[in-house]
């Protein structure tokens, strides 16, 4: 019987889960188009990936305005700007909460990353100028062994440097969040991870609680 983790690195699967999820992207933006129609204008989105889309929202955080959960499994900040009106753009929000970078870091350089990441930030600028935008930083992850798939850039210093790099974009407010989430050996607390990249319900209540005060 083949090893699992070597199986899952084989080009074959690897290029199967890539359409699987493409696939299931188009679906989610596809949905997020029609309920946009729906949606009540003025309230609160939640953009990112699947950091953003596991996120419970409506039962850690608590609103007078209407919160929208726009996450998307499995992108980058390429996905995010291609597909800024099904994510931001058309719900016209008050308030924008931005948690997009770690995949970015799985075949693209900090620079490359924070390059597209600021092009988020001057279309919503744009378009959206009377909405508060929130840019959250990139959040810690857990580079022990145990958690590593696949190969790839993603690492807690190129992290790092992604976060040194937001820090510096023109936006209103940059929540440093990071340091919340790490051991004292900088890396994302093994307790509050599922996987070594997404978070547990327990690190979720410490996010909610971080960003209560600004809803």
């Amino acid at each position: 019987m083949p090893n699992l983790q070597d199986l899952y690195k084989t080009k074959e699967v690897s290029l199967f889960r890539q359409l699987l999820l493409k696939q299931d992207q188009e679906k989610i933006w596809k949905n997020y188009q029609e309920l946009n129609q729906l949606a009540e204008k003025g309230g609160t989105v939640f953009a990112g990936d699947s950091i953003t889309k596991f996120f419970p929202i409506h039962e850690l955080l608590r609103s007078s305005k209407r919160l929208y959960n726009r996450g998307v499994h499995g992108i980058d900040s390429l996905d995010l700007l291609a597909h800024l009106d099904s994510h931001i753009l058309d719900l016209k929000p008050e308030k924008i909460f931005l948690l997009i970078g770690i995949n970015d870091l799985k075949d693209r350089s900090p620079r490359e990353s924070l390059e597209t990441i600021e092009q988020i930030i001057n279309r919503v600028h744009t378009d959206l100028p009377h909405s508060q935008l929130y840019l959250l930083s990139v959040l810690p992850i857990n580079e022990s062994h145990v958690f590593r798939h696949s190969p790839s850039r993603r690492s807690n210093q190129a992290v790092l440097e992604l976060n040194d790099g937001l820090r510096q974009l023109p936006v209103p407010t940059f929540l440093d969040l990071h340091d919340q989430f790490c051991d004292d050996r900088g890396q994302l607390k093994k307790e509050w991870t599922l996987d070594g990249i997404h978070l547990t319900i327990s690190a979720y209540q410490i996010l909610s609680q971080a960003l209560q005060s600004f809803l």
